[in-house]
């Protein structure tokens, strides 16, 4: 399930339920051991190279590397927030995450390699519309997120649907400090989760999240089409990689569905496809969200 909400920019971090700090700066692939505990002190986990893994809050600290909190830090104190670089090793140096092994923490694109990009505090491959992101999914701010309407709510505990996308509810969490997650998992956005070290340790479709040492729905696009699977839907597999209706010309695009207002690059586009309101670079004015392209 999507744990590190595309959404959050909706109804504001402050709101969502987290036993990590969402500053984090995550744990897969990172060098010196270091503990991270939350504001009060408590839902710690124990970090190194080889992962996370919780550990009660009273744990001798002088043998970690660190105690730092979900909050700023000065550098060379261990902490975890974006404040400080210090992640708990020797002489507070900042942590390596290896982008191979999870999905790495950013604070804006140059902290980012391979083409991806710095969306909602991560390093991902962006979306821009929905088709990108598969079936039953939706382009949100950049990174694909599940959808949602009335005759398909949410399915996962402690979600709702805002604006035909799922997102985490503060007034319904699945967990919490009252409430923690059992066997293991961790609680993300009100939510529990598996925690992990690496992708390897997600279920398919999932990926490792570096700053919450959590799983989540995999943010990115999904190219890569296939004929047969195209051809079902009465499609074509483009050179992007995704399934489009092929056309000629507009008229054509229209008979297929009013929605198309286009034709171009030899496939059926939407409005939003076409002239889009709104993009990574360019966001929706405050209150809303770009989602496939269109201000919401």
């Amino acid at each position: 399930m999507l744990l590190h909400s595309p959404l959050a920019k909706i109804l504001g971090r402050g709101a969502l339920f987290l036993m990590i700090g969402a500053t984090a700066t995550g744990c897969g692939g990172c060098g010196d051991a270091s503990l991270q505990c939350d504001a009060d002190g408590e839902n710690c986990f124990l970090c190194d190279g080889y992962g996370c893994r919780p550990v009660e809050p009273d744990i001798d600290t002088a043998s970690s590397g660190g105690s730092g909190s979900a909050g700023p830090a000065d550098p060379g104190q261990g902490g975890a927030g974006q404040g400080g670089a210090g992640q708990g090793g020797a002489g507070g140096a900042e942590a390596e995450c290896d982008a191979e092994l999870t999905t790495c923490p950013c604070d804006g694109d140059s902290a980012c390699e391979d083409g991806t990009r710095c969306v909602d505090g991560l390093c991902i491959a962006a979306c821009e519309f929905s088709y990108e992101c598969g079936d039953g999914r939706v382009c949100v701010n950049g990174e694909c997120a599940a959808g949602c309407s009335n005759a398909a709510p949410c399915a996962e505990p402690g979600t709702r649907c805002d604006r035909g996308v799922c997102v985490p509810d503060p007034a319904n969490p699945e967990c919490g400090d009252a409430a923690p997650c059992e066997g293991g998992a961790v609680c993300v956005d009100g939510a529990c989760t598996t925690g992990c070290a690496t992708h390897a340790d997600c279920a398919p479709g999932e990926v490792c999240n570096a700053a919450t040492g959590a799983c989540m729905d995999d943010p990115s696009p999904q190219p890569g089409c296939g004929a047969k699977a195209c051809a079902a839907q009465g499609q074509e597999c483009m050179e992007d990689g995704y399934c489009h209706y092929p056309c000629e010309n507009t008229r054509a695009c229209q008979l297929i569905d009013s929605r198309f207002v286009g034709c171009e690059d030899g496939f059926c586009k939407t409005r939003e496809e076409v002239a889009p309101e709104c993009s990574l670079d360019e966001p929706c004015p405050d209150g809303e969200s770009c989602i496939s392209g269109k201000c919401l």
